[in-house]
């Protein structure tokens, strides 16, 4: 039992205390009476200006003793060390990343309405690859004495799919069907998949039922709204787009990917829930944003007022690492009703398409990247979560040689 003193207990520091200790197996007790404190067997944590006796000392910056969103939070990193407003509060920086304070009323946004990496303030302060979070915790579990070999042992590959357009040629409507034949590229290969001489190009589910046989967990995320200009996906009453959405429902387990004109419309996203649990037969409670379109706090109070538990679009669209300084599941935090949720989002480590399309490295850059990365969250022992679609691991065309970066991923992690 970790003992600590703090002149306030606040919901911000009850958060960062559950994600710190209680979510890794360590239970804390806190205490506002010095006296009190002063009369126990052993003192470890002092979250206070007051000259107590305790292993460790955190002069509080009073973040976590605020109620209201203020803009103009600095955060500097030199010398190895972070600072928030010129103090070097190791719970108060945990909760400014893990909150996304900084995303609270962004203002600039890429085309699709997302945070663009250059403007992450870890991205920004050259730290974006580290798991400062998760190193801020590991250091203060030292201080305490605590042994953080047990968290770093718990270390997990967890593989996910986006499910955006099932087939490239297969199981289409026939108008929509007909109009791409006449004006999509490719005319043999279309033939050869619509007669049934080839395999459609997208339909890769053999190597995605042997990833889930080899690795703990396997997620897979379905999209299932309307048409749209970014939404391309088979119609979800679709019979063999049903079947493998059960297929995939048997691999592991299958998410909701709300459609890229859904992130602010409750209606839209509860209709495309309920599609998915129509096709599953059960409750759906784990989603990920298509595009990874999303706005702080709004998307993620609807999706937690849907009875979404488990969401899985924490990281970047141009970059790899660590959007929130973590790679361990983390409750989102309201910062507008200054209390947490019981949704809990899941970092990811990088997206398929972010190596080759924003970053253009090939796959033996990539592969070097992703160990850089893995290598960091086992150091902490979090959760390595990566982002691959069905459509770019068919190894040819502009996905020539990348299944290999996927396979290389596996491998790595498993080792």
């Amino acid at each position: 039992m970790i003992t600590i003193f703090s002149p306030h207990i606040t919901s911000r520091l009850l958060f960062v205390l559950d994600f710190c200790f209680g979510e890794k197996g360590e239970s804390y007790q806190v205490y506002t009476n010095e006296m009190e404190y002063a009369s126990l067997d052993h003192h470890d944590l002092n979250y206070s200006n007051q000259p107590l006796a305790a292993l460790y000392t955190i002069l509080p910056e009073g973040l976590l003793f605020e109620s209201e969103i203020y803009e103009g939070k600095e955060i500097s990193f030199d010398k190895n060390s972070l600072q928030i407003d010129g103090v070097c509060d190791e719970l108060s920086l945990v909760f400014y990343f893990l909150s996304r304070y900084e995303e609270y009323g962004a203002k600039e946004k890429d085309q699709h309405g997302r945070m663009i990496a250059k403007h992450n303030i870890l991205y920004r302060l050259g730290i974006h690859k580290k798991a400062v979070v998760d190193q801020l915790v590991k250091s203060l579990w030292g201080e305490l004495e605590l042994d953080y070999n047990r968290v770093r042992d718990q270390f997990k590959l967890i593989p996910s799919f986006d499910i955006d357009v099932a087939w490239a040629y297969k199981n289409r409507k026939f108008f929509r069907a007909l109009g791409a034949f006449v004006k999509g590229g490719k005319p043999l290969q279309r033939l050869g998949v619509l007669t049934g001489v080839k395999k459609d190009p997208y339909d890769t589910y053999a190597e995605m039922r042997h990833i889930a046989g080899k690795t703990e967990q396997f997620l897979a995320f379905i999209l299932l709204g309307d048409w749209g200009p970014y939404d391309k996906n088979i119609h979800w009453q679709n019979m063999a787009y049903g079947s493998l959405i059960r297929g995939l429902n048997l691999e592991g387990e299958v998410g909701i990917h709300p459609s890229y004109q859904s992130h602010s419309d409750p209606s839209k996203v509860e209709k495309e829930l309920q599609r998915l649990e129509e096709i599953t037969g059960h409750e759906i409670t784990l989603s990920r944003q298509h595009f990874l379109k999303f706005k702080f706090p709004n998307t993620f109070k609807i999706l937690s007022n849907l009875g979404v538990t488990d969401e899985y679009s924490m990281g970047f669209a141009d970059e790899i690492g660590f959007r929130a300084g973590t790679s361990f599941p983390f409750r989102f935090f309201d910062l507008e009703l200054n209390s947490a949720s019981e949704l809990r989002f899941h970092p990811f480590a990088y997206m398929d398409s972010a190596l080759k399309d924003y970053l253009k490295l090939d796959p033996d850059k990539a592969k070097h990247a992703i160990k850089q990365i893995m290598d960091e969250v086992k150091s902490v022992g979090g959760d390595f979560i990566m982002i691959w679609h069905n459509s770019s691991i068919h190894d040819t065309g502009e996905w020539k040689n990348w299944k290999a970066v996927l396979d290389f991923t596996i491998e790595e992690g498993l080792n």
